[in-house]
């Protein structure tokens, strides 16, 4: 006899369909009731399968299985997608840290710089970053694009603890000079802000 309180609406397939709580029911009902299904309607069920939308077991006329269906690519999809998201969150967490180390580095190699000489040092460390990034950008190899990236990071994080502890301010150096800085950091937010890493 067949079940009549086990019929549900799968919205993988969008229509009505028995579920079955186990494999072996679904079999079951395959095999006691198939030459009655195939008399009243001219075709029965052959097999069964997992259905994850509706969390149990169909059956199904169909022989063989024919792949995933379209709502199972589309779950797979947003996985997928899901899990890349989470990717992207845990690699801003980590560029997060590697910013707060470098800080921390910097901040501890000022403290052991004459402080006549730390301007001086933060110039040179721009210049050789700076230098670094120009021969790296010249370069048509493409992993070479998350160095130049980690570079640019660097000097940006170079130019913020250069700014917070007001170095970038000191009267050593002469008006052009300040001027020229002035110019490359606004030059470095505005390439920055277009995207243009």
């Amino acid at each position: 006899m067949k079940p009549t309180k086990n019929k549900v609406f799968c919205r993988d397939c969008e229509r009505t369909k028995m579920l079955f709580e186990t494999e072996k029911k679904a079999n079951n009902f395959i095999e006691f009731n198939k030459e009655d299904i195939e008399s009243e309607a001219g075709y029965a069920p052959q097999r069964s399968y997992f259905c994850i939308f509706c969390g149990g077991w169909h059956t199904t006329s169909i022989k063989e299985s024919i792949g995933i269906s379209k709502n199972e690519k589309l779950f797979e999809i947003y996985l997928t997608d899901k899990e890349n998201k989470k990717g992207n969150e845990n690699n801003k967490a980590n560029d997060e840290e590697k910013r707060t180390k470098r800080i921390s580095e910097l901040e501890d190699k000022i403290k052991s710089i004459d402080s006549s000489n730390i301007e001086i040092f933060f110039t040179e460390l721009i210049e050789f970053r700076k230098n670094e990034i120009e021969n790296l950008s010249k370069s048509e190899n493409l992993d070479d694009n998350k160095k130049l990236k980690e570079l640019r990071q660097d000097l940006d994080t170079i130019y913020f603890v250069r700014k917070k502890y007001g170095f970038h301010r000191t009267t050593n150096y002469s008006d052009k000079l300040k001027e020229k800085e002035r110019e490359e950091w606004k030059l470095w937010h505005e390439r920055k802000g277009s995207g243009r890493e």
